[in-house]
């Protein structure tokens, strides 16, 4: 369903990826709720997507790191939609550095906003996901969990904890139809790493990555560079998907090797522990 009356809520929907959702939304004639620790860039935003669509669209700052404001930006879709149909939960800080340089305060600030923070909106809007007759929950994850890339230890084991979180609720909610799908976003040019360090906490404060960060990442993950591309188009290309409620879309890229020879692993053990378990 795609019907004028349907409302989406995008996280993360200042620039990138999620803000090329919300615009693909808007481009289907859905309400539409941007929603971005960058107030003043938000709502600049929100105004365009409304002008250029004819669509009743709003920005409004929120951290995800703060469990008020998701509850606040919840109430007040609320007030002005009364409910949602389709939630992105888009939000992810980036950090690179070898897992021994990493410290506890830096982990803890990853894990918060990108697992804790979707939780968080997970939580706040399920009561109004409840109240559509075709609702969809969706959370963007990372191609670095099908094909990781070294440096990247903190970024990559959260969105493996957001890909764990996502499959959790696609159980808990399996009995109301509210559909969840993952996204699996490849490279892109985008404000990222920059929307990182403005979010980096002044106690954790320095470069989001050394050069020899960026050289060793590439290194171990060739195909990273050779997939970048704009957001609009990562966003188009999985719109459909999450408005149908897959349970998993992938942006773009060529990911097919390294999902086959993960999951040909897997079964490999998942054979031997039953074989191992039956005596054979």
């Amino acid at each position: 369903m795609t019907a004028g009356g349907e409302c989406a809520v995008v996280t993360g929907a200042a620039s990138g990826f999620g803000l090329g959702l919300a615009a693909e939304c808007a481009a289907r004639g859905m309400r539409v709720a941007l929603l971005d620790r960058d107030g003043d860039r938000v709502g600049a935003e929100a105004e365009k997507l409304a002008h250029e669509y004819g669509v009743d669209a709003f920005g409004m700052a929120v951290d995800v790191a703060d469990d008020t404001a998701v509850r606040a930006a919840a109430d007040a879709v609320r007030d002005r939609f009364a409910r949602t149909d389709l939630v992105v939960s888009n939000v992810g800080v980036q950090l690179f550095g070898a897992v021994e340089r990493l410290t506890d305060a830096e982990w803890q600030w990853v894990l918060d906003v990108n697992v804790v923070g979707s939780a968080r909106v997970a939580r706040a809007f399920l009561p109004l996901l409840r109240e559509s007759p075709a609702a969809r929950l969706a959370f963007t994850s990372s191609s670095g969990v099908l094909a990781p890339a070294s440096r990247m230890a903190a970024y990559q084991a959260s969105k493996f904890a957001v890909l764990g979180l996502a499959e959790t609720l696609r159980l808990e909610l399996r009995d109301e139809d509210i559909r969840v799908t993952v996204v699996f976003p490849s490279g892109m040019v985008s404000r990222h790493l920059e929307t990182s360090q403005d979010a980096q906490p002044d106690r954790l404060r320095r470069s989001i990555g050394e050069p020899e960060d960026f050289a060793a990442m590439h290194a171990s993950n060739p195909g990273l560079a050779a997939s970048v591309i704009d957001p609009r188009q990562a966003a188009g290309n999985v719109i459909d998907a999450l408005l149908r409620g897959d349970r998993y879309a992938i942006t773009h890229g060529d990911l097919t090797q390294a999902v086959t020879e993960r999951h040909q692993d897997i079964h490999q053990a998942a054979v031997a522990a039953r074989d191992a378990a039956n005596g054979t």
